[in-house]
């Protein structure tokens, strides 16, 4: 499976945070940027890498647990 360099980033922090954690804080990406953040979380969902938990603009969050099948993809790339 071929991951964008974003999609990339967010397993690689997702294994330092224990399997969960925010999409827009492992992205560096601030409040005016949510949508980028979300889009990033919603394309990894499609692909099955991630569950998205939880989503607030306000906290600029965007939660996301990783699936047995990020999990792995993070595995071959280490």
């Amino acid at each position: 499976m071929n991951l964008l360099p974003e999609h990339q980033t967010v397993l690689k922090g997702l294994h330092g945070k224990g399997g969960t954690g925010n999409v827009n804080e492992f992205l560096a990406i601030g409040a005016p940027d949510f949508d980028r953040g979300f889009t990033v979380a919603n394309d990894m969902q499609n692909l099955d890498l991630v569950k998205l938990l939880y989503s607030n603009f306000n906290k600029n969050l965007v939660v996301v647990e990783w699936t047995l099948l990020g999990e792995s993809e993070f595995g071959k790339r280490v």
